[in-house]
């Protein structure tokens, strides 16, 4: 039978049952299935739209492990950003697409986002500390980052010499990072204002 004719008989069938029945269905697949469980908790907790259940999520989708000197190194560190991709994806899902113009409603405002996304960064960062990814694994997960935090500290509602204070500040603060000023595509009037600011505090 073809994958999309027995998914459109199974919701066929589930649609002629009783609420409950199905949600019943539902709890108990997912309970015995460890990687289902796991990410429908993730699920569970970003459905509170409360920044700090969005900070806990980040402990989960990069935890700290040593992986330096091991067997299957590689293969390892692979998984290890894999998953870390698909709770992320979960995240990014419910924050809706980073372009600026989305009318997806959003459960943290931008500024909640930049704060976020900044944590995501100091949690890769220090998860690097105790691996090795010579073989790039996180560029994936770090890319997507990226995007969105230089999409959102474009739409902060901060002056042109905050945003010139936090770039100066931040431009060598970690290792891994997007590159500043190159990939933040600064406006003429804030690369006016980083050029002055790095000026002033190079004397």
């Amino acid at each position: 039978m073809a994958k999309s004719n027995f998914s459109e008989q199974l919701k066929a069938f589930l649609q002629q049952q009783p609420p409950e029945q199905v949600a019943e269905w539902l709890a108990n697949t997912v309970a015995a299935d460890k990687s289902l469980k796991k990410l429908w908790q993730i699920k569970l907790l970003l459905a509170s739209g409360k920044p700090s259940d969005y900070k806990k999520l980040l402990t989960q989708a990069l935890p700290k492990k040593e992986l330096l000197c091991t067997p299957n190194l590689w293969r390892k560190v692979g998984l290890y950003f894999n998953d870390a991709e698909t709770i992320f994806a979960l995240a990014f899902e419910q924050l809706g697409p980073s372009h600026p113009l989305s009318k997806v409603d959003c459960p943290l405002n931008n500024e909640q986002q930049f704060t976020w996304l900044l944590q995501a960064f100091e949690r890769l960062n220090l998860v690097l500390q105790t691996m090795d990814d010579s073989g790039g694994y996180r560029l994936d997960l770090e890319a997507q980052l990226g995007a969105r935090l230089v999409q959102s500290f474009h739409q902060l509602d901060w002056t042109l010499e905050q945003k010139a204070t936090w770039l100066h500040e931040h431009k060598f603060k970690y290792e891994v990072f997007p590159y500043i000023p190159e990939q933040f595509e600064l406006p003429a009037d804030l690369a006016a204002a980083f050029k002055q600011h790095a000026s002033k505090h190079s004397r």
